[in-house]
């Protein structure tokens, strides 16, 4: 069984003119908060081998919160096809292909934006996701398919709740 840690990006600036929305930056609060809500993450066990991350400013920092929570860190990497306008059914697609490269009991997390990832957990799970900022849907691949473990909210992780 290999693991899938799904996480929406934290608490990012707002948009502004002359501001791509590709370079929004998570804010003061949005480090803190996803600082926060990753080493909950981690402290339940979820330690990933690797991540991936939309090449958006925001999602990249948030994978970098997971990151500096593991004591050993992990390969870290981009994708467009996590971008807030992709494709959840190339998404699909691609994540068949990488779970068959991944090695039994690998934790691979994915750092993305909404509503793709709502849309893509539909798509692999047939489950219906708020993706609150800062959370995340753990999802098992097992004989060929994905299903939903668990959605912890950004408060959960935070051991708020």
């Amino acid at each position: 069984m290999i693991t899938l840690l799904i996480i929406r990006h934290g608490i990012a600036e707002n948009p502004r003119p002359g501001l791509r929305d590709s370079d929004r930056a998570l804010t003061v609060e949005g480090w803190d908060k996803t600082r926060a809500a990753m080493r909950g993450l981690v402290l339940r066990g979820y330690v990933p081998k690797r991540g991936i991350a939309s090449p958006y400013r925001r999602a990249a920092e948030s994978l970098a919160c997971l990151r500096e929570a593991t004591a050993e860190g992990f390969p870290v990497a981009c994708w467009e096809g996590l971008e807030p306008d992709a494709s959840p059914a190339e998404a699909r697609e691609w994540l068949q292909g990488l779970m068959l490269e991944a090695q039994p009991f690998d934790t691979i997390a994915l750092v993305g934006h909404q509503p793709f990832l709502s849309d893509l957990i539909r798509g692999l799970t047939g489950s219906d996701l708020e993706m609150k900022k800062a959370s995340c849907a753990v999802l098992h691949w097992s004989g060929g398919r994905f299903e939903l473990a668990t959605h912890f909210t950004p408060g959960q992780l935070r051991g708020e709740v």
